[in-house]
């Protein structure tokens, strides 16, 4: 009787150990998942954003060439220097709403979801 509890005890501590073992490679596996997911954004909004760079110089010598004909090539890039000037200050004032709330927005979704398995739910 005593060595079937023994049996029992250390049957449960080997459960034990594996569920921690299977535990601990579950939550490397969601990290490596959110990981992926985080860098694989990045690099898309970093590719974006210097296509963007260049469509915005092109279009600022576009414009330039539009201004050149209704003035002249000084006051043309002077123009188009003040107009991005001004969305730079028109990002930085409304910087909050425009990236900083889907940013957080985009960060908790991707490392704080809910695993399907874990929502209960109430009827």
């Amino acid at each position: 009787m005593r060595l079937k509890i023994l049996d029992d005890i250390q049957n449960i501590f080997a459960q034990g150990k594996s569920w921690i073992a299977l535990e601990i490679n579950y939550a490397k596996l969601s990290l490596a998942e959110k990981m992926t997911v985080l860098l694989t954004t990045l690099i898309i909004g970093f590719i974006c954003l210097l296509l963007g760079f260049v469509a915005l110089i092109l279009f600022g010598f576009a414009l330039v060439e539009v201004f050149k004909l209704i003035m002249c090539p000084a006051l043309a890039f002077l123009t188009v220097g003040g107009i991005i000037c001004l969305l730079l200050v028109l990002l930085w004032l409304f910087r909050k709403p425009l990236l900083l709330n889907p940013l957080a927005k985009m960060l908790t979704k991707i490392l704080i979801k809910p695993d399907e398995d874990d929502t209960i739910t109430t009827k």
